[in-house]
C-alpha cells in the first residue's frame, strides 16, 4: 500500500492537472445541484458579502466572521482546491504556472518592449496568488509606506498589523516580527551549494548583508535569504493560513467557481449586493447575493480583477464605460490607471559542474527523481521545500533616485531554459533532455516607476480586460534592469564560484554596449508577478479609495486589496496585503475610530509609537 502511494504520488508532482472545463473550472456534474445551492446561498442576506478569495478575501473572511455576530459570504472565481499536493509542495509552482490555477493573463503589445505580449501570472483558486507565488516574505521598507504620504498609512501605522498576521518561526527580533499569527514566516529547509556560493560572492564584493529584510532599524541593502511563507516545509498560503481555520463557521459562507459580475445599487448609490454566476454554467443563470441594511461590498479581486469589477459595476472612467453601454454610478478616472509591477531580466550561466544545480537533482534519466519527493513527503525537507529563488539581495544602483534599493537579485541555482525568466519554471519539467548545470541571477526593478493600465474589453466579467503594464515607460526602470545586468555578470564572473564558474549563455558575450544590454531587456522582460495599484488610495482627483478604504461616489463599497497600493513596495506583495486586509477589518470593525497617524514618519527606523486602527 505504501509502494503504491508514493507512486501515485510521484506521478501526481510530474503531470499536469487535469478534470477541467476549457475555462480551468472542474467540471460541473450536476447543474440543476450546483444551481440550486447558489439559490440556497442567495435566499439569506449578508453583512458583508467578499469579492473575491485571494489572500486579502480570506484575510477579511476569517477577521470579519470571527466573533460570530455577522454572516459573511466570500465569492471567488477560481478552484476550491487550495490544499493540492501541487501547491502545498514549494517547488510545485513548476506546475501552476500557466496550469488550471492560473488565470493566465497577457499584457497587450508592450510599446517599449517591442510590442509583446507579457505573461501575468495570477492565482485561479482559494488563496489567490499566495498558492501560485514564489513564497518571498517582504514587506518593502519603512518609508515606502510614509512616501504614501496618507494619514494613517505610514510606516509606523502599518508595522502592528504586519506583525499581527506573522507567525515568525525563525526566532528573530520581536520589535518587527509577530510570533503567534497564521501567516508563518521560515527559513526554507534547503540550500544548494550555488546559493550558498553567491552569498560568499555578495560578500567578497562589499555588497553587505542582511540577516533580515524586514528590519526596519536598518537599510534594505545587502545578500541573504530571503524568509518564505512556509509552516514546516509546506506552503503557507493565505487560504491554509486564515480560511482553514474558520471555514466552518455558521456564519462564513464560501462559494468558489462563482463569478462576481457586478456589485448592484439602489437609487442612492449605495450598495444592495452583487450579481454573479457559476463558471462552466452555459446558461449564465444569475444569482443575487443581498446586503442586510447597512451591509458592504469587499472587493478583493486584486489588481487586475478589481478594476475590472468596479468597472463592470458602473464605477470608474465615465467614457470608458459609456463605450461599453455601462450606466455610470460613480465617475472615477483612477480605475484601472496606476499599474504598477516589478519587471525582471535575467543572466544565466552554465558551468561544467554537473550534478550540482537544483534541476539536475530534480531529474534522473528525464523523469522526476522519487528522492526529492519521498524527501519532502515524509520529512518536509530537501530541495521540494524550495521554490528556488529565496536567497538574493537588495541593491542601490546609480539608477536609485529616493536613497533606497532600486535592485532586487533573485539568484537561482540553475541554467535558465531561456531568456525570459518564466521559461523556466513553465517548460522545465516539460523537458525530457538533460538540462545543463549552471545559475542565473534574475535582476527585479523592485520600486518600479512605470504605471500602465487595466481597461474593460467587454462589460462582462467573464471577458479578461485589457492589460497595458507599460513597462519601461518610465526610463529609470530600464536603467535599473542595466545596471542589474551589468552588476549580476560582475558577480557571476568572480573567482570565488571556484569550480562553478560557468560561461555565460544569457544574454551571451555578444551583448556589450548599453544599447544592447537595452535592447536585450526590451525583448527578454518579464514579470516579477506583483501586479498593484488599479484602485489608488489617496484623496487626489486620479484616486479611487480614501484612507479608509471606501469607494468614492458610492456607499457601502470599499476596495480592500493591493489594487489600493499608491506605489508598490519595495519587495514581493503577497506580505503587504494580508497586512492591507488586517487594516480594512480593523476599519471595519472599529468604524468610531477615525484614520489618524500618532508619530511622523520615521523612514527607515521605526520606533515605538502609539497607533490607532
Amino acid at each position: 500500500m505504501l509502494r503504491f502511494f508514493c507512486l501515485t504520488f510521484i506521478l501526481a508532482f510530474s503531470t499536469s492537472v487535469d478534470g477541467t472545463t476549457m475555462g480551468g473550472a472542474p467540471p460541473i456534474s450536476n447543474l440543476r445541484a450546483a444551481q440550486a445551492a447558489e439559490t440556497k446561498v442567495t435566499s439569506q442576506t449578508y453583512d458583508y458579502i467578499i469579492c473575491g478569495g485571494g489572500c486579502a478575501g480570506c484575510v477579511l473572511a476569517e477577521r470579519l466572521s470571527a466573533d460570530g455576530t455577522k454572516r459573511v459570504l466570500m465569492l471567488e472565481a477560481g478552484r476550491p482546491d487550495y490544499d493540492n499536493t501541487l501547491i502545498r509542495i514549494p517547488a510545485g509552482v513548476l506546475r501552476l504556472f500557466r496550469s488550471v490555477y492560473d488565470w493566465q493573463y497577457e499584457s497587450s503589445g508592450e510599446k517599449e518592449c517591442n510590442g509583446r505580449n507579457i505573461f501575468l501570472q495570477r492565482g485561479k483558486v482559494l488563496g489567490g496568488s499566495s498558492c501560485t507565488n514564489v513564497l518571498l516574505h517582504h514587506r518593502g521598507s519603512a518609508k515606502d509606506y510614509d512616501d504614501w504620504n496618507i494619514p494613517g498609512w505610514t510606516g509606523v501605522d502599518v508595522l502592528p498589523f504586519f506583525k499581527m498576521s506573522e507567525g515568525d518561526k525563525t526566532g528573530r527580533s520581536t520589535k518587527f516580527h509577530g510570533k503567534d499569527g497564521p501567516w508563518t514566516m521560515d527559513e526554507v529547509r534547503y540550500q544548494n551549494p550555488l546559493s550558498k556560493t553567491f552569498l560568499k560572492v555578495g560578500a567578497a564584493v562589499g555588497l553587505g548583508s542582511n540577516e533580515d529584510f524586514n528590519d526596519w532599524s536598518k537599510p534594505q541593502d545587502g545578500f541573504g535569504r530571503f524568509q518564505v511563507s512556509e509552516d514546516g516545509g509546506v506552503r503557507c498560503s493565505a487560504a491554509a493560513a486564515f480560511l482553514k481555520p474558520c471555514k466552518q463557521r455558521k456564519n462564513l459562507t464560501v462559494r468558489s467557481i462563482t463569478m462576481c459580475r457586478r456589485i448592484n445599487f439602489d437609487q442612492t448609490k449605495t450598495a444592495t449586493g452583487v450579481t454573479y454566476d457559476i463558471l462552466g454554467d452555459d446558461t449564465c443563470k444569475e444569482f443575487k447575493a443581498t446586503l442586510k441594511e447597512g451591509g458592504e461590498v469587499l472587493v478583493t479581486s486584486g489588481a487586475l480583477a478589481s478594476p475590472q469589477l468596479l468597472m463592470c459595476s458602473g464605477i470608474g472612467p465615465e467614457k470608458d464605460l459609456q463605450e461599453h453601454g455601462i450606466e455610470v454610478i460613480s465617475d472615477l478616472p483612477g480605475v484601472g490607471r496606476n499599474l504598477r509591477d516589478h519587471p525582471a531580466a535575467v543572466v544565466s550561466y552554465q558551468t561544467s559542474k554537473r550534478g550540482v544545480s537544483v534541476t539536475s537533482k530534480l531529474r534522473i534519466f528525464g523523469r522526476t527523481n522519487p528522492l526529492p519527493v519521498l524527501q519532502w513527503l515524509f520529512f518536509k525537507t530537501g530541495i521540494l521545500t524550495s521554490t528556488g529563488c529565496d536567497h538574493g539581495a537588495f541593491v542601490r544602483t546609480t539608477a536609485s533616485t529616493d536613497g533606497q534599493a532600486d535592485l532586487q537579485f533573485r539568484f537561482l541555482a540553475a541554467l535558465a531554459l531561456g531568456p525570459d525568466g518564466m521559461t523556466t519554471y513553465t517548460q522545465f519539467l516539460n523537458q525530457r533532455s538533460r538540462h545543463e548545470d549552471g545559475y542565473s541571477i534574475q535582476s527585479v526593478a523592485i520600486r518600479a516607476k512605470s504605471q500602465g493600465s487595466v481597461r474593460l474589453a467587454s462589460s462582462n466579467t467573464h471577458v479578461k480586460p485589457v492589460v497595458d503594464t507599460s513597462y519601461l515607460s518610465h526610463p529609470a526602470d530600464l536603467a535599473t534592469l542595466r545596471e542589474g545586468i551589468k552588476l549580476a555578470r560582475k558577480l557571476s564572473q568572480r573567482p570565488e564560484w571556484g569550480e562553478y564558474l560557468g560561461n555565460e549563455i544569457y544574454p551571451g558575450t555578444n551583448v556589450k554596449t548599453d544599447e544592447e544590454i537595452d535592447e536585450y531587456i526590451r525583448n527578454t522582460l518579464h514579470t516579477a508577478n506583483a501586479l498593484t495599484g488599479t484602485c489608488k488610495m489617496g484623496t487626489g482627483k486620479d484616486c479611487v479609495v480614501g484612507p479608509d478604504l471606501k469607494v468614492f461616489g458610492v456607499n457601502n463599497v470599499r476596495v480592500c486589496d493591493s489594487s489600493i497600493f499608491p506605489t508598490i513596495p519595495g519587495g514581493q506583495t503577497a506580505t503587504p496585503t494580508v497586512m492591507i486586509a488586517d487594516r480594512a477589518a480593523a476599519f471595519i470593525l472599529n468604524p468610531q475610530v477615525k484614520v489618524v497617524t500618532y508619530a511622523e514618519p520615521m523612514g527607515n527606523s521605526i520606533q515605538e509609537a502609539a497607533v490607532s486602527v
